[in-house]
């Protein structure tokens, strides 16, 4: 494994606080592009831009500048879950394309939830229904953000997963390339992380999208 500059976006959430972990433990010197960096520890390998990726496009830039490659692990606050926010993963998406074709970093994988974008037509009827209805909102944000991504011309991974658990990182998780239902559906964070940081560490990408499946239970 070859160590590289890395820029991880939304690293204060849950998701992207995995990744930058694991990708320290590799070895990589990570740039985190964050919201707030108040109370943020110091770490070595570790170098913070503070700004908002969908509305501050100048940190964007200056936090991609010099970079090897990068993981988002942005989301949005989905309202089904009694979150409040903007939708925020379309804006934030076009912004990292234009600084990673500014700065010609070529390298990026990102999460999107399975239902979304290409995956919508391997999606069962009921999911299909509630994202149509209920957080057509974020789904819609979501198609958007893989098409400026798919249209960017860069070397991208998608990893579709089903939903994200605390479960500690285990080496039982999976990832199918192509776009297969994810079974299990649930897959932690820790794993999740992992499955992204392999998709930028490998030399060329083994694929543009990937079904990430949870560690069975028991």
């Amino acid at each position: 494994m070859t160590e590289m500059k890395l820029l991880v976006v939304g690293a204060n959430g849950g998701l992207g606080r995995q990744v930058v972990t694991h990708s320290l433990e590799h070895g990589h010197q990570v740039t985190a592009l964050v919201r707030r960096s108040a109370g943020q520890a110091k770490t070595p390998g570790l170098r913070i831009v503070e700004g908002a990726v969908g509305d501050d496009l100048a940190a964007v830039r200056r936090a991609v500048d010099g970079q090897d490659a990068m993981v988002s692990a942005l989301g949005n606050p989905l309202w089904l879950k009694a979150r409040t926010g903007s939708a925020v993963m379309a804006r934030a998406t076009a912004h990292l394309m234009a600084a990673m074709h500014l700065h010609q970093v070529r390298r990026i994988a990102m999460p999107l939830a399975w239902g979304s974008g290409a995956s919508r037509e391997h999606t069962a009827w009921p999911l299909k229904t509630l994202t149509r209805l209920l957080i057509r909102r974020d789904y819609q944000d979501f198609d958007t953000a893989e098409a400026i991504l798919a249209a960017s011309g860069l070397d991208f991974t998608i990893a579709y997963f089903g939903s994200l658990t605390d479960r500690p990182a285990s080496s039982a998780w999976s990832a199918h390339p192509g776009i297969k239902t994810p079974s299990p559906l649930a897959i932690s964070r820790a794993d999740l992380a992992q499955c992204l940081l392999d998709a930028v560490e490998s030399p060329s990408p083994a694929a543009d999208r990937l079904s990430g499946s949870g560690a069975p239970k028991g």
